[in-house]
């Protein structure tokens, strides 16, 4: 008798468990040795509190990141379509940070640059240049998308052009996201970087 007792009241129980583990959100289990490597490197948001890179990854099905540079023409050119790209799938539950990884990277300077720009999404720091070293990134604008396991599913350029925006350019990153959210693999994985190097 007791044990016809307690095995359905331990079945609800574990089966009450197992749902709620399923439904709480979980850090990204990166995939790929890089993305890996960068899990830890510690960002600096504009107040000043650090922000480990593998926190970035995971609450969302792709999340991407794209390396700012504040003395950049090409990303001043770039601001109003990158806040295009936003406006398009941020409501289709994509997330965007943006890192500034060159030398003098600093929560002040963030903090001032994304006020300006009025970027409506983050834009953090790396003073150490560790993340863009991990990723191979040497040109401003690289853009990097990671799906919710920490997978590289693009890697490059934003789009074909560099100061000059034309409507009858190749948009890598639009493209490749409107692709993943749609189920589909990239058309182009890896689009060429046309921005300004890196100072470090």
């Amino acid at each position: 008798m007791v044990l016809k007792t307690f095995f359905p009241q331990w079945l609800i129980v574990f089966g009450l468990f197992a749902c709620l583990s399923g439904c709480t959100p979980r850090p990204a289990q990166f995939s790929s040795a890089s993305s890996s490597a960068a899990a830890g490197i510690l960002l600096v948001d504009q107040h000043g509190r650090d922000v480990p890179f593998g926190s970035l990854i995971g609450d969302a099905p792709f999340t991407v990141v794209e390396f700012f540079s504040a003395h950049c023409p090409c990303q001043r050119a770039h601001d109003p379509r990158l806040r295009e790209i936003y406006d398009a799938f941020s409501p289709r539950g994509v997330k965007f940070v943006a890192v500034d990884t060159e030398a003098g990277a600093s929560p002040e300077r963030v903090a001032k640059e994304a006020q300006a720009r009025g970027y409506p999404y983050p834009l953090l720091a790396d003073p150490t240049g560790k993340l863009a070293e991990v990723f191979g990134v040497t040109i401003a604008m690289h853009t990097v998308i990671f799906d919710r396991e920490g997978r590289v599913r693009y890697s490059g350029g934003l789009d074909s052009n560099r100061t000059h925006l034309k409507a009858d350019a190749t948009f890598y990153v639009r493209d490749a996201l409107e692709d993943l959210v749609s189920g589909r693999e990239p058309r182009i994985a890896h689009g060429k970087a046309l921005g300004c190097v890196l100072q470090h």
